[in-house]
Order: structure tokens, then C-alpha cells, then sequence
């Protein structure tokens, strides 16, 4: 797909010595795998790339890592068979006794069917020409890893799309974590003895207990290894430059829970039909696409429009120059004042450089800070120097 981008993009006024990849959530684990693919490198098929709300993580807690370890750690070809092979064979009825005929059988399923299975061959595997590694090398700039700038990140709460609400029976803080998290109350113990999830009481015991699992979900599954994966590579100068950013202005999203606005968008109330985004909710996982893309809809009050400009302006200049800032003057000459004065009030998008940073809060403005959630990410073992000792 990218060789064929490379040699038609001039066709729809693109240049093919600037193709940035864009990916969100399984499509950010693909940004991921083509940054290590061998042909891309090669080839120099891309300029950049933009990875959001990558999955990646697990935990030592009793949670199962299985789900969100598959999107940045690459399996073999047996591998993926064991789990999806034979399984997916069986669902369809391909029960003949040699691989070839159960071959020959699939063929014949309608993909509609093959699609809908509960088991599905999702897995990026290590086929030896475009993945030829476990996982992405982001600690040796030895060309296994494109030399290109990137820009990682999350939305807020990315993980609470990926634990559960809690039932409406529960009678503490610890069966709801443990049941949101599907861990054991002692492992949920332990995450509210570690004093690094707060328990925030509203008077609701069901929305409290999410609030704090929801925290842990998006630290296992989101953010500490993309912070860690970033922190890497800019120590071992693996790209160029790389960005990290959390979004903190977003719209609804994937909300598997049913939510509702509310909780999704901020409280509806009459002066705030769609929601009000200043008020607390949750940045949920794909809530930030409208964003990103400056495509919004609906606006919920005028910061939505002018964090929409600017985060898509972020990105489009990230295509052109490989940095995130449009220039001063393009942004006077064009007229785009909001981006501008929410420029000057944040300040540059700087590339990671150290341990805390820096990255960007996006919003309208945008402002400057350290990594988040650095002490989490550890007592989850994920720390920033995850890669660096040698996590896979």
C-alpha cells in the first residue's frame, strides 16, 4: 500500500516525498509495525507518522495483557495459527482432516461470515519481509526503525472504552475496581494501597470505582508504552524528532459501557444541548478523530471550534516540515487568529528531550507539560524506562 501511494500520491496533488501515516487505535498499531517495516525503510516510503492511541500494554495485577500486547508486540506465523487457526476453521465448519482441503473450504466462506467470527486472524505476524522483528526497535538507530519524525499520544481516558462499568450491587471501592478491571479484590487492594489512583467521591460508588479503573486501564493499555516507546527513542535518537501529546478535548467516542453524552461529552443541559466540555467527562477512545481532523461536528461552544483548528493545524503542519508549529507568518497572512493566539498563550510544540518531557495537553490553547502519570506507569511496570532495560 505504501509503494502504491509513493507512485500515484503526485496524482491527487500530493508529493511523494512527503507521506506522513496516520493511524488511530488498530490503525495506530499499524503506524507502529510500518515504522519497522524493511520495505518502507528501504524504500523511504514515508516522511513521518502519527500514531493515536496505540494499544500496547499489560499488567502483572492479574489483568490480561493478551488483548492490547497484540497491537505492538509481533507474533510468528505458528503463533498466530495456534491462537486463531484451527479456531476459525471450526467456526465455519471446515472440519476436513488435512490443512490443504480446510484451506481450499475457507475459500469458499463468504467474508461477511469470516469477519463476524468471534475468533478472527487480527494479529500482525512476522512474515520475514515486512515484519522481520518481535516488536519495534526504539533503542538502536541501527536502521531497523524508519529515521523519520513521529508523533505519539492518547486521549485522557483511551481505557475507559477497555474495563467494564461496575455492576450496580457493589458495596466498595474494591469490588468495583475488581469487577470494572476483572482482577481479584486483593490485586484491586493493591492498586488503592500503591495511593497512586485517588479515589475522587461524587456519592456514586459505581461511577467512583470506574473513575479510579478507568485510570489504570488507560495507563496499562495506552499511555505507559507510548510514553516509554517515545522516552526510548528520543534518548537513543531512533527518529529525529518524536512528539507526545494527551488530548483533553474530545467528543463522545467508542463507549461500549453506554455512558451516554453525560459522561462522554460533558453534561447536557439546556444552554449545552451537545454537552458541556468544561465540565468533568470522560475523553473516551476515538473521541478525538473530530479533532484531529478539524472536522467536529457538533461544536459544543467555541473552544470545540477553536481546538479543532488547532490540533488539525498540528497535524497538517507535522505533514509539511515534519515538526508540529505552523510559522507565525502563515497563520497571520492566512488569518487563522484563534491558532495563532492560542500559539502564542501555549507556546511551541517541543520534541521529547528528557524524563519529563516535554509534551502537549491538547486543548484550546495547548499547553506545555511533563509526561503524565510517570509513578503509574512504573507501579504497573512500565516505567519510561521500559524499552531502555530491555521490556518486549
Amino acid at each position: 500500500m505504501s509503494q502504491w501511494v509513493r507512485q500515484n500520491i503526485a496524482q491527487f496533488g500530493g508529493d511523494p516525498t512527503k507521506v506522513t501515516i496516520i493511524g488511530e487505535s488498530a490503525g495506530a498499531g499499524s503506524v507502529r509495525t510500518l515504522l519497522g517495516s524493511p520495505p518502507v525503510i528501504s524504500n523511504h516510503l514515508i516522511s513521518g507518522g502519527i500514531s493515536q492511541s496505540n494499544l500496547g500494554g499489560g499488567v502483572d495485577l492479574g489483568l490480561s495483557g493478551d488483548y492490547a500486547t497484540t497491537y505492538s508486540s509481533y507474533l510468528t506465523v505458528s503463533q498466530s495459527y495456534a491462537i486463531a487457526g484451527q479456531q476459525i476453521f471450526e467456526a465455519v465448519g471446515c472440519n476436513q482432516t488435512s490443512l490443504s482441503a480446510q484451506i481450499a473450504c475457507l475459500k469458499t466462506v463468504p467474508a461477511a461470515t469470516i469477519v463476524d467470527l468471534p475468533t478472527v486472524a487480527r494479529y500482525v505476524v512476522q512474515d520475514g519481509t515486512f515484519v522481520n522483528t518481535e516488536q519495534l526497535d526504539v533503542t538502536n538507530r541501527n536502521g531497523s526503525s524508519a529515521y523519520v519524525p513521529v508523533i505519539f499520544g492518547t486521549t485522557a481516558n483511551d481505557g475507559a472504552s477497555f474495563c467494564t462499568y461496575p455492576p450496580a450491587n457493589i458495596t466498595s471501592e474494591v469490588q468495583g475496581i475488581a469487577a470494572s478491571l476483572s482482577i481479584t479484590e486483593s490485586e484491586a487492594q493493591s492498586i488503592i494501597d500503591s495511593g497512586l489512583f485517588p479515589y475522587y467521591s461524587t456519592g456514586n460508588l459505581t461511577l467512583d470505582s470506574f473513575n479510579v479503573s478507568q485510570r489504570v486501564s488507560t495507563d496499562v493499555q495506552f499511555r505507559c508504552i507510548d510514553e516509554a516507546t517515545i522516552y526510548a527513542a528520543s534518548i537513543s535518537k531512533v527518529f529525529p524528532r518524536a512528539y507526545y501529546y494527551t488530548i483533553e478535548r474530545t467528543y463522545e467516542g467508542y463507549d461500549p459501557n453506554n455512558l451516554g453524552a453525560n459522561l462522554s461529552a460533558g453534561p447536557v443541559e439546556p444552554v449545552f444541548p451537545n454537552g458541556d466540555p468544561e465540565l468533568p467527562y470522560f475523553r473516551l477512545h476515538g473521541s478525538d478523530l473530530g479533532f484531529s481532523y478539524g472536522n467536529q461536528y457538533p461544536l459544543r461552544d467555541d473552544r470545540d471550534l477553536k481546538a479543532s483548528q488547532l490540533i488539525s493545524g498540528y497535524y497538517a503542519e507535522f505533514a509539511k516540515s515534519g515538526q508540529p508549529n505552523p510559522p507565525v507568518q502563515y497563520l497571520q497572512v492566512r488569518g487563522y487568529n484563534n491558532t495563532l493566539e492560542a500559539a502564542q498563550q501555549g507556546g511551541s510544540w517541543e520534541p521529547v528531550s528528557s524524563a519529563t518531557g516535554p509534551t502537549k495537553a491538547l486543548d484550546w490553547p495547548s499547553l506545555t507539560v511533563d509526561f503524565p502519570d510517570v509513578p503509574q506507569c512504573a507501579f504497573l511496570n512500565y516505567s519510561l524506562n521500559y524499552y531502555l532495560q530491555g521490556g518486549s
